[in-house]
């Protein structure tokens, strides 16, 4: 990404000097945030929980779960639960979240992961085939020749 980011910066510069650009900006491959969710498989299987046990409760406290629908006339409206913001934007409340088994064991999310923060490219700037990130974003502004 960093050989990327470069590139696109070199580029930036010399479209800014080509007659007729009035603005030319490569799109910036850092600046994103991402809570990264390290599960302990062995942590996890002492509280009889599998890898995707723990995914879905990930899953459910940040980015919640579909439990029905309203329908208003011909319109159908989501009915859509999850945690509390101040619980979902904090790496310290989400170690804590409390956690009950399917066999009654009582945990927190930090006990069966390590959960941290980690710096990454903003979401739209991610471009990739087979997993790699091949392309670049530059918007150049041409100016109008009125005549």
């Amino acid at each position: 990404m960093g050989q990327i980011d470069k590139i696109a910066t070199q580029i930036e510069s010399v479209l800014k000097n080509v007659s007729g650009v009035t603005s030319a900006q490569a799109e910036r491959l850092n600046g994103g945030h991402y809570i990264d969710v390290d599960i302990d498989r062995l942590a996890a299987a002492r509280y009889g929980m599998s890898v995707t046990d723990v995914q879905s409760i990930v899953s459910t406290v940040v980015g919640g779960d579909n439990v029905g629908e309203v329908i208003a006339g011909r319109e159908r409206f989501p009915i859509n639960i999850r945690y509390p913001r101040e619980i979902r934007d904090s790496v310290d409340n989400l170690r804590q979240l409390p956690i009950v088994t399917d066999r009654g064991a009582q945990t927190t999310l930090g006990d069966v992961a390590a959960i941290t923060i980690s710096d990454g490219p903003p979401m739209s700037a991610v471009r990739t085939r087979d997993c790699l990130a091949t392309s670049m974003s530059i918007f150049a502004t041409p100016t109008c020749n009125q005549q």
